[in-house]
């Protein structure tokens, strides 16, 4: 089994640094590296939009998935979050993985279907104005032509 240690000697508290004991180090280490590539690839995102999201630039991006850099605890939370994973599963191989439910949606996913809501009460309420004035226009129309047809002569039938 792999211990998590939070190391913070001579660090800020922003810099708590996630490293792995035992033997299996290195390992393990290289395995998040790689689990963090293979999620991102499998979920279609590019290095430099995953850095983006993380505020790092692509060059570190890519020090933390080859294992140069050591990932900090807040990155991971961040990468978690892009990537729309759980923490572990970021331990995880995603081929090895279980799929999250199928119902699952992410804080970000949640707020995007209240801006969706929003919207469409947006435009539904633009629509029923839109709809009101049409109506106006309808019925002046109908009052012009009644108002207009009753001042034309009808011609007489001779026959």
């Amino acid at each position: 089994m792999v211990q998590i240690t939070i190391c913070t000697k001579n660090l800020p508290v922003a810099l708590i640094l996630v490293r792995m004991e035992k033997h299996s180090d290195m390992e393990h280490t290289h395995r998040i590296g790689a689990h963090i590539r293979k999620w991102r690839n499998l979920k279609a995102v590019k290095q430099k939009d995953l850095a983006a999201a993380l505020k790092i630039s692509e060059a570190a991006m890519s020090n933390i998935e080859n294992n140069i850099t050591d990932i900090t605890l807040g990155q991971l939370e961040d990468v978690s979050r892009a990537l729309n994973l759980s923490l572990d599963q970021l331990f995880t191989d995603p081929q090895e993985s279980i799929a999250p439910p199928a119902d699952y949606k992410s804080p970000l996913q949640k707020n995007s279907v209240v801006e969706e809501k929003e919207l469409l009460y947006a435009v539904i309420r633009s629509l029923e104005l839109k709809d009101q004035q049409l109506q106006t226009i309808m019925q002046n129309v109908l009052q012009a032509m009644t108002t207009l047809a009753g001042q034309i002569p009808i011609p007489a039938k001779n026959g």
